[in-house]
């Protein structure tokens, strides 16, 4: 006959008040691993946030710019379906003293980025424009002119074609009153603007019929590209009218998209871990609270308790446990990322304050993702365990040798486990170090601005190239200590020369050069095809370099100086088209060299490849074919990078060049190796904790179960030590069993990899041994300590 649900909840409570240690060690151990769902589930999701906001922050929340488009094309945009926001901009052109006048509208500005476009998101003083005659101008403006709210100023403005540099069209006085002031821009202190009304704009828009500049945020932002695509289509661009139309994606956001969907896989790999050892764990508690019991459910069997009832007994048992564990975990965990939070988080939002960025609270996902987790740990140890109480004869099922060698099996493969995961862990690297050491190479200054790439020049075409004007401006902004630059020469027609004989059969371009075997001069000649670049400042990278003592000189990629057999100092010859055409070195151009530096020749990210060629301004000239100056190095004065850096960057977008930040880019690989490094050691403690109490608790429970035995040694005359010693052998055998397990998926770990496998693994190995050595001895000592394994 069943039991009522009364007599059920009654021998449930007496046993959770019963074991009150037991019960509270049960629940600290169910709210630990719920603080560490919780945390590290939050963890992730505050990292995407700071990511996105970094983003916001510094380019903006639009996902594209268009530039220069009709005012008809803005509204088509505005009025897409898979648009979210748009915003307008509106130049309607310079005075005489430099200062710009536009027009903004509200989405523009709330789609600004939040830091570098500070200034356009509120005025510090009045209002923003609402009538034609209205306007708002930058705080140096204001100062420079000594004005003040409620003046007036008259100016006439010009408007000049981006493309062509000509006057597009002229407004002459102007007459504005005062109604605003904003900030200064960011990043440019010397540049005034004034911000007109939106009832100016439209009456000049429709006179001159101008052209604007819009930002797009569409509703979709994990697909960028695609929507992109989506919308020049909508808007009824071809695929050659789409190369041509002036749009700029927002990569930096782009790629915090990209990042997040990344973090969502890291994410999903913890919890995956996280179930595959908790569930393991969870079975293991459970299964210590019913082998304790092993007594009671057979005398409870004896007074008319059934098999259903003694599952529903461990059931609603373990039921309570649970949610006291979670309920504590969630309680905990709410106040323990506040503290975690701001430490934390400071590696992942570097330039701002972490605080401001996200917030500290739980977010409901975290929680969700928390409980289902929790329940896919407990769901399947329970049925585990109720499975087997169902299936078996209560005294078969709870009788087992004193040792429980099932218990002690399932903790080492706990413990294995959690030293797998760790060793998986400790090896992780995102190779910062390397990207670090690219960055230095192929950005020497601390700023690079670069037009083209080596890939697609050297196929012909139009090559770009930054002008002699652009150039000076470059050298005459402040805060520039010095520039380089290089000039590449892309003419096909550039050669080396030499004996097949005397070529190196083992280097890397021994089969290039014998591809293009030649009859020269009545001999089979060997052929390399080179791209000459030359430098204003080959001292910088020849310090010893002496143009007079030297005379025409030039640097190589360590592949091809050991293809032919070259070593600094060695001298050889450039030749040029003549001397295929003519099949003789006789009658063609050609400079023998002198061989300064044999290192690899990367002028930017875009300009690397073994048939770059470093030589003087004097012998790149020799030959035929243009100089295209298309990468410049700069180094700044201390302290002033950051105006430096803006100043470069906006002439680098109006002309259309690619810009690099060095220190900035060497910043972010150092944040993303620290961010990877907390992440690492926050999910190596924790594995550790759990592996350490599982072993605890089950040699603690093993030991317990066995004190009869020590109790007949000792009054045998077996001393305490030497039971210790017997306890300390035992849990070692253990330990070195835990170890071979993981030390197999360890030396796959360590396969082609630089560090030794003793250095890698050597730490991790001896905790496990020494844990599992040590751990029984204290037991023990405990145990005699309170007398509960002597008499």
């Amino acid at each position: 006959m069943s039991m009522d649900r009364r007599k059920i909840l009654s021998v449930v409570r007496g046993y959770l008040l019963k074991e009150k240690r037991n019960t509270v060690l049960t629940g600290l151990f169910l709210c630990f691993v719920t603080v560490f769902l919780l945390i590290g589930n939050q963890l992730f999701a505050n990292v995407q946030t700071a990511n996105r906001l970094n983003a916001q922050a510094l380019e903006g929340r639009q996902h594209v710019t268009y530039s220069d488009i009709s005012e008809a094309e803005f509204q088509k945009i505005k009025a897409c379906d898979f648009v979210a926001d748009a915003g307008l901009s509106f130049h309607l052109g310079q005075a005489e003293d430099g200062t710009a006048f536009d027009y903004i509208d509200e989405s523009f500005r709330n789609l600004g980025a939040t830091v570098a476009e500070a200034n356009i998101k509120q005025v510090i003083n009045g209002r923003w424009a609402q009538k034609e005659e209205e306007i708002v101008f930058t705080k140096n403006y204001m100062e420079k002119y000594g004005l003040e709210l409620g003046d007036t100023v008259s100016v006439s403005l010009s408007a000049t074609d981006a493309a062509t540099g000509d006057v597009a069209f002229r407004i002459q006085g102007l007459t504005f009153t005062i109604v605003g002031v904003t900030d200064n821009v960011t990043g440019f202190t010397d540049r005034k603007n004034g911000y007109v009304s939106e009832a100016l704009a439209e009456k000049i828009l429709r006179e001159k019929s101008g052209r604007v500049n819009a930002v797009v945020r569409f509703v979709d932002d994990e697909k960028i590209p695609e929507n992109l695509d989506k919308l020049n289509a909508y808007l009824g661009y071809g695929e050659e009218e789409t190369e041509t139309l002036k749009t700029q994606i927002n990569y930096m956001l782009a790629e915090a998209v990209t990042d997040g969907g990344t973090l969502k896989k890291q994410n999903t790999a913890m919890n995956f871990t996280v179930w595959l050892v908790g569930i393991l764990v969870v079975y293991n508690i459970f299964y210590n609270r019913l082998f304790e019991k092993k007594r009671d459910f057979i005398a409870l069997r004896k007074i008319g308790f059934q098999t259903r009832d003694l599952m529903k007994i461990a059931g609603v048992e373990f039921l309570i446990l649970i949610l006291i564990g979670f309920a504590a975990g969630i309680l905990a965990g709410y106040f323990l990322n506040q503290a975690v939070y701001g430490e934390i988080m400071k590696a992942f939002a570097h330039a701002y304050d972490a605080e401001g960025l996200v917030s500290p609270k739980l977010s409901w996902d975290s929680v969700g993702n928390t409980g289902v987790m929790l329940l896919l740990m407990v769901i399947p140890s329970m049925a585990g365990i109720l499975f087997q109480i169902q299936n078996a004869m209560p005294t078969e099922f709870m009788r087992g040798k004193r040792k429980n060698t099932r218990k002690q099996v399932l903790a080492l493969l706990i413990v294995s486990l959690s030293a797998i995961l760790i060793s998986i862990l400790g090896t992780q690297d995102n190779h910062s170090d390397e990207r670090i050491l690219f960055v230095k190479e192929y950005v020497p200054g601390d700023l690079q601005v670069t037009a083209g790439s080596i890939y697609e020049n050297i196929q012909g075409g139009d090559i770009p190239s930054i002008s002699d004007s652009v150039f000076q401006e470059m050298k005459a902004a402040p805060g520039i200590r010095q520039v380089q630059d290089y000039e590449i020469n892309y003419d096909r027609g550039i050669f080396l020369c030499e004996d097949r004989e005397k070529l190196n059969a083992d280097s890397g371009n021994y089969e290039s050069m014998l591809a293009m075997e030649q009859d020269i001069d009545g001999k089979k000649q060997c052929l390399y095809n080179l791209v000459l670049a030359t430098t204003d400042n080959m001292e910088a990278l020849a310090p010893g370099y002496d143009e007079k003592e030297d005379g025409h000189a030039a640097i190589m990629e360590p592949e091809l100086a050991k293809t032919l057999n070259l070593e600094i100092g060695d001298t050889f010859t450039i030749y040029d088209e003549q001397l295929i055409i003519n099949g003789s070195k006789e009658g063609c151009k050609s400079v023998c060299v002198k061989l300064l530096d044999i290192r690899n020749v990367i002028l930017s990210e875009n300009h690397i490849g073994g048939n770059l060629l470093v030589v003087d301004e004097e012998t790149a000239r020799a030959f035929p074919g243009g100089l295209y100056r298309q990468v410049v190095n700069v180094w700044t004065e201390e302290g002033v990078e950051a105006v430096v850096a803006s100043n470069l960057e906006r002439i680098s977008d109006t002309n259309g060049y690619s810009f690099r930040n060095a220190n900035s880019q060497i910043q972010k690989y150092v944040d993303s190796d620290h961010s990877q490094k907390v992440m690492q050691c926050f999910f190596i403690i924790i594995l550790s904790v759990i592996g350490l109490l599982v072993y605890f608790n089950t040699a603690f429970t093993n030991l317990l179960n066995r004190r009869n035995d020590f109790k007949i040694m000792h009054k045998i005359g077996i001393r305490k030590k030497e039971m210790c010693w017997m306890a300390m052998k035992e849990g070692m055998r253990q330990g070195c069993m835990a170890v071979g397990v993981s030390v197999i998926v360890q030396a796959v770990l360590s396969i082609n990899r630089q560090e030794s496998f003793f250095r890698m693994f050597v730490v991790t190995d001896a905790i496990v041994v020494a844990t599992c050595a040590l751990f029984p001895v204290f037991i023990l000592w405990y145990m005699f300590r309170k007398k509960m394994a002597v008499s």
